[in-house]
């Protein structure tokens, strides 16, 4: 005699282990995620933190060679400008000449003598000596094509006193920059007048040369 059959099994095998171990596996790859997004947030504010700590440094580093150069500056012989030591042309050289006249060669000679041990307190920094000219074209006997020419003449005319004065040939270098970075607008006589002129500062070996 035939048992008759019962209802027919819906699931024929049990699915609640797979199931239970499916949701297990999302939950620990969204406890995963978690934690590496917690982790690269603390990573992202610790580089955010040490960011402003570097700007920090930088600024004490900054203000710290500027009160240095406005020592340098304390006859009032030089004008000092965020963080920059300023000589005007005329003081210097002649009209279109990179010569420098014996006045200016007796005051870069005094200068580099006093950057010298500057230079050993800051093994960090380089000099940067920088031409300027106005936006008038040089008028020389053939020399300087440019002003940019003559700036650069000039910027290494500086350069050679300083080192002779005493600051190490590895921790200077010479740029002519020409018209192009006025100090005032070139629009009379006075402003033409600031605007030619040589510029040296201290800025960070690693930004102009390999070491």
């Amino acid at each position: 005699m035939t048992r008759p059959r019962g209802p027919a099994t819906l699931f024929p095998v049990n699915v609640w282990p797979p199931f239970v171990d499916a949701m297990v596996l999302v939950l620990a790859v969204f406890v995963l995620l978690s934690l590496v997004a917690f982790a690269a947030q603390r990573q992202l504010a610790r580089r955010v933190d040490q960011g402003d700590k570097d700007l920090a440094t930088l600024r004490d580093e900054k203000a710290r060679i500027e009160r240095r150069l406005r020592a340098l500056a304390a006859g009032g012989s030089i004008e000092v400008e965020e963080g920059k030591v300023i000589l005007q042309g005329e003081v210097l050289f002649s009209s279109g000449s990179d010569e420098l006249r014996s006045q200016g060669h007796a005051f870069l000679n005094r200068l580099g003598t006093a950057l010298a041990p500057l230079l050993a307190a800051e093994p960090d920094q380089m000099v940067l000596v920088g031409g300027h000219t106005d936006d008038r074209m040089v008028r020389t006997d053939g020399r300087f094509a440019s002003n940019w020419e003559l700036s650069a003449a000039r910027a290494l005319s500086v350069t050679r006193v300083l080192i002779a004065a005493g600051v190490p040939p590895t921790r200077v270098v010479a740029a002519g920059f020409g018209a192009e970075h006025p100090r005032a607008a070139n629009d009379g006589d006075e402003s033409r007048r600031k605007n030619r002129r040589i510029e040296v500062l201290l800025v960070p070996i690693r930004s102009v040369a390999s070491r």
